[in-house]
């Protein structure tokens, strides 16, 4: 059996370097998923083509179209079996030779091997697959396995059947695989011969209509044919049943470029629609990474824009208490002055009713309007950490669907890892929402400040009434005692005048003294009674950012880590599928200059 004539120097090369590269290709697509297991088997068989050397010629159609009966037309001769029912249950390769072999070789389970001079040309091999549309479903799979490895189709379809569904389907996928096509209309001698244009005019608008494509229509009779054949006819200008001139068009397809050339170049194109349509399919997932990655990003941006809404309502949190602070250190300071004074002082001391002046007058609603402000905080703070979190999970579930529509198309063990990663991170979302009660936080909150504030008004009331007696005993003189009392009184005050004064002096520095002391202390109390309620709710604070910021580095960095794998991934992906669109295309215009 001869293929294309054997291939030297330049041209030689130039196949060995395309076996080389379409074998790599097959190898880096089969590396991409499962999905992809298909397209490999494609190349390695085009890889396999190339090596056989012949120009495949394959015969397409629904059966009973006429298929075999066309070949055997081309050939001449009745090498094929025909029928009504489906016959061709193999693949028929008939190959170029000088000397007819009619006695079929088997290659394999599904491939039976032929020879014949007549197949059009030199290295030229006719293919008939069995029928599409077969009431055998591998009939039909073997038909569609086949189409990507020819590299001239003829579509066979029957005049009275004229463009059925399943036609069109195949003549689409030829199409999408870029093969040229030739398109037989057979059995054009059961028509009439009006019959015969208004179904070739049918055929022309439903391939323009459907598939916008306009390829040769030739009418013929197969059947015709061969009947000339067997009676002899020796007048080739009559050409009984048309196949003249389908022959004729062969040959000149055949002899316009060398089938071997032709054979590398139709490899070439279907290897390069099939790194085209993975570039696309890479460039689709990798665009779906870098969505995945903005929206993720999209949450980490709210961590920060969270984290910065805190403080700003912490701070108008704190300026609130401010208020209430400013206003307790104004009335303790007002409280001591006035009850210090020695005008009050000489008068007595109540105990009673210094303390209650002491919670009403310095106290009084302090401690409510501290627990207003703060529990406006913490409402603010669960109710906006509500929506917050609501937010995270709903953009969360939207990258997880997104996820489950794309999973198809994706490499399934990444983004299944992935997808557990969002799972786990949406589950600890609702964890975290569900933890919210604003009660149990302004219930802790308001035990803190009532202790805290029960301390401070106990250490006032206490503090203040020992000051109180102290300066009393101090501003009050001792009684005299003494029957001599009476005649000592003139001496003692010529005596004690002086020193009164002198005393009185000393007494009232020592109040002023005491008195500046105690407004110190109330102020340094009141200080670090406000110190302790900011910290209070510094402490809360934190503790919310630091669930954010836990959030975001513990949870959503391992969804960010396997984005990163498939963007790395998808962008290895397109950069080595570049580099093999660029090497066809070196290889298309070495074979073209050749």
């Amino acid at each position: 059996m001869n293929a294309i004539s054997p291939l030297e120097g330049t041209l030689a090369a130039l196949r060995e370097s395309q076996i080389r590269l379409i074998t790599e290709i097959s190898e880096t697509i089969g590396e991409i998923g499962e999905a992809a297991q298909h397209d490999q088997q494609r190349l390695r068989e085009m890889a396999e083509d190339l090596r056989d050397q012949f120009f495949l010629v394959a015969i397409i159609g629904e059966f009973n179209s006429g298929k075999s009966s066309l070949i055997n037309a081309l050939l001449g001769e009745n090498l094929l079996p025909v029928g009504v029912t489906p016959t061709t249950e193999a693949i028929e390769v008939i190959r170029y030779g000088e000397i007819a072999d009619r006695r079929p070789q088997m290659r394999d389970e599904s491939t039976r091997v032929w020879t014949h001079p007549n197949t059009g040309a030199p290295g030229v091999a006719l293919v008939d697959t069995p029928g599409t549309g077969s009431v055998f479903q591998k009939h039909e799979k073997t038909a569609k396995d086949f189409l990507h490895r020819s590299d001239l189709i003829i579509f066979v379809i029957s005049a009275k059947r004229a463009l059925a569904e399943t036609e069109r389907l195949y003549l689409e996928l030829a199409k999408d695989y870029g093969k040229k096509i030739v398109l037989v209309v057979n059995q054009v001698d059961l028509l009439h011969a009006h019959e015969r244009n208004e179904v070739r005019r049918f055929i022309e608008r439903q391939l323009q209509e459907l598939l916008d494509i306009k390829p040769l229509i030739f009418m013929v009779s197969a059947r015709e044919a061969m009947a000339a054949v067997q009676n002899g006819a020796s007048n080739p200008s009559s050409d009984p049943g048309g196949i003249g001139a389908l022959k004729a068009h062969l040959r000149g397809v055949f002899s316009e470029t060398p089938p071997a050339k032709q054979k590398l170049l139709a490899q070439l194109q279907t290897a390069e629609r099939i790194v085209r349509r993975y570039m696309d399919a890479a460039q689709t997932n990798a665009n779906s990474v870098s969505r995945d990655t903005s929206k993720v990003r999209d949450v980490q941006n709210e961590l920060e824009q969270q984290s910065v809404g805190l403080e700003a309502q912490l701070h108008t949190a704190r300026m609130e208490i401010d208020k209430v602070f400013d206003g307790l250190r104004q009335r303790g300071v007002n409280f001591v002055d006035t009850n210090l004074s020695f005008k009050l002082l000489r008068r007595g001391l109540n105990r009673e009713m210094l303390q209650s002046e002491f919670r009403d007058v310095v106290i009084g609603r302090a401690l409510r309007d501290i627990n207003d402000a703060s529990g406006d905080y913490v409402n603010a703070l669960i109710d906006n950490s509500r929506l917050y979190w609501r937010g995270v999970i709903d953009r969360l579930n939207q990258l997880k669907d997104l996820l489950d529509q794309e999973l198809s198309g994706l490499d399934a063990g990444v983004y299944s890892e992935q997808r557990e990663a969002l799972q786990e991170a949406i589950r600890i979302a609702e964890t975290e929402l569900r933890s919210y009660s604003s009660g149990e936080v302004l219930e802790d909150l308001r035990t803190t400040f009532a202790t805290n504030m029960g301390n401070f008004t106990m250490w006032g009331v206490t503090a203040l009434i020992g000051l109180i007696l102290s300066i009393v005993a101090i501003a009050t003189p001792g009684p005299l005692v003494g029957a001599g009392a009476a005649a000592l009184a003139l001496p003692a005050f010529i005596v004690g005048a002086p020193l009164a004064a002198i005393g009185g002096l000393a007494a009232y520095r020592y109040y002023r003294k005491v008195q500046a002391d105690t407004h110190r202390e109330i102020i340094e109390r009141i200080n670090g009674l406000q110190k302790t309620y900011y910290e209070t709710l510094d402490s809360l604070t934190q503790r919310e950012r630091n669930r954010l910021v836990q959030y975001g580095q513990q949870v959503l960095t391992p969804v960010f880590s396997r984005l990163e794998v498939l963007t790395q991934r998808y962008s290895s992906q397109l950069a080595q599928l570049r580099e093999y669109l660029t090497q066809l295309e070196t290889l298309r215009e070495g074979i073209t200059s050749a």
